[in-house]
């Protein structure tokens, strides 16, 4: 979900919204694909952290293609990624370890986030793909060129229609992604991250990580966000796909909201579902499905509550958890 709200941000958008290890003692073909894709993906991973990079990025979604700059390093330990809009309307947003910072020139206004530090706004993997064969396929496919460089396909299939599929273009040589793509339950891509042009550095970004878009004028707004403890939700979860579990419960406040409202974050490890509990205030409500590019969600009225899920996953997935949730009363 962080990826999608980055993403949607540097569109325009508004920005608010263990398992035990697989076994592999069959040897067979299908064991030896799966940990071979494993593998290229863990070594993506370890190449967007540690290497110093810089490229244009196509970003296409809702048939609409948009062009921004990305710049990524690692200085004294710390992960540096900036991300910036080439045409309308112009936004930035400027990550420095776990501390995100979202600029909007049109309000003149600037949005901080604290994030864990492994997120990145391009590609989002897990720190491990331990359990992971239980709900995706991992298959190495062909080799092509994406931006004059040869790439290493690897398909990410899920196995079965809760969960969204992925395709990735591997850099042979540097192992950083070259291109990505979110594919639907028909296996059409909604989203796509295409490299148009990529340059790996040797030396430190520097000064190229400092947001361009900064200025003393502009008035800034953070983000707040209070963990609490799983056991004291007042909420059950009847119906949620197997695979998915809560992975986190909060109290989020993302401005313009005035108030705090629940986060129960659920994940099967790749993807992530969203589920956000707020009052029901006095004007009409209607229970409705919405679909945001590649993210969708349903809400809903529970005793008193709008509650909301949503992620990158189909339709069916957020329509299904929403009504197995349940209000625990004698919890609350």
């Amino acid at each position: 979900m962080f990826r999608a709200r980055v993403i949607a941000a540097a569109l325009g958008a508004a920005v608010a919204f263990e398992r035990p290890q697989p076994s592999l003692a069959d040897e067979g073909p299908q064991a030896l694909g799966a940990r071979a894709g494993v593998e290229w993906l863990s070594s993506m991973r370890d190449a967007m952290i540690r290497l110093n990079y810089r490229g244009l990025v196509a970003y296409l979604k809702d048939d609409k293609v948009n062009s921004m700059e990305f710049v990524h390093g690692m200085s004294n330990g710390v992960e540096h990624e900036r991300l910036t809009s080439l045409n309308s309307p112009m936004r930035e947003i400027v990550r420095d370890g776990d501390l995100v910072r979202f600029f909007f020139p049109e309000t003149k206004s600037v949005m901080t986030e604290r994030v864990p530090t492994n997120r990145s706004f391009l590609v989002d993997l897990p720190e491990s793909f331990v359990g992971l064969c239980d709900y995706y396929a991992f298959l190495v496919g062909g080799q092509e060129y994406v931006a004059q460089r040869r790439a290493q396909t690897i398909e990410i299939v899920p196995v079965d229609d809760y969960r969204y599929g992925r395709k990735v273009w591997i850099d042979t040589e540097s192992r950083l992604p070259l291109r990505f793509e979110l594919l639907d339950e028909n296996n059409r891509p909604i989203e796509q991250m295409v490299f148009t042009s990529l340059e790996v550095s040797g030396e430190a970004a520097g000064r190229d990580m400092a947001p361009a878009l900064a200025s003393d004028t502009y008035s800034e707004q953070s983000s707040k966000r209070e963990i609490i403890p799983i056991e004291t939700m007042g909420w059950s979860l009847d119906s949620v796909p197997v695979g998915f579990r809560i992975s986190g419960y909060s109290r989020v406040q993302h401005p313009p909201l005035k108030h705090p409202i629940e986060h129960i974050l659920l994940s099967d490890g790749l993807s992530s579902v969203s589920i956000y509990v707020d009052e029901l205030k006095e004007e009409p409500f209607l229970e409705k499905l919405k679909k945001i590019g590649a993210v969708n969600a349903y809400t809903r009225k529970i005793d008193g509550f709008v509650v909301t899920v949503m992620g990158e996953v189909p339709p069916k997935t957020v329509h299904v958890i929403a009504n197995g949730i349940r209000y625990q009363k004698s919890n609350k």
